[in-house]
């Protein structure tokens, strides 16, 4: 990650319509930002989080609300470890939940394994949900500024659970294929 020091960013809508505020809300998460109090956020200043805060100035501003944008070169020390602890603690939350899911995916295949449930339909079921956690692992790594210690877990677990897709697809193509 390219890191030129911090964004912070505050902002203030008008409370009707909430729609405004939930998508500058959802939007912010989605890129990775630590809340230090309500409306007011920080993330690591890279050229793609600058450019989709920026996007959501404009938003704000379009909505009748304010926003003030504020680069940070460095914190204290302290400061910035506190920071980053909080980053890393976000994602490895995520992390865990994501973990939790590939499990889920997991102990699916091995049901549909010992219920002998061979089909091209359970694939095709499966595919879409490993689609889903692959999708979900993308948009937490790209939040990840700090590479947290839970990304390793995550990726083995979503590994496994391509391991195990791969073997049961294998076995369905005994049985079905031609």
């Amino acid at each position: 990650m390219n890191c030129n020091g911090w964004l912070i960013f505050a902002y203030k809508l008008p409370s009707d319509p909430s729609s405004a505020r939930v998508k500058v809300w959802r939007n912010l998460k989605t890129i990775g930002v630590h809340y230090i109090q309500q409306s007011v956020c920080i993330c690591p200043n890279t050229e793609d989080t600058a450019k989709k805060i920026l996007k959501l100035k404009l938003f704000i501003a379009e909505n009748e609300g304010e926003s003030s944008l504020l680069e940070v070169e460095k914190f204290t020390g302290k400061s910035e470890e506190e920071i980053v602890s909080a980053f890393n603690q976000e994602r490895k939350l995520e992390y865990s939940e994501f973990i939790e899911e590939c499990k889920k995916f997991q102990d699916e295949i091995i049901k549909e394994t010992n219920q002998r449930n061979f089909t091209f339909r359970e694939i095709e079921e499966n595919e879409v949900e490993l689609r889903r956690l692959k999708n979900w692992l993308v948009k937490i790594k790209k939040r990840d500024f700090f590479q947290c210690g839970a990304q390793v877990e995550a990726k083995q677990n979503f590994e496994n659970c391509m391991t195990m897709f791969e073997k049961f697809t294998e076995e369905v193509y005994k049985r079905e294929g031609i």
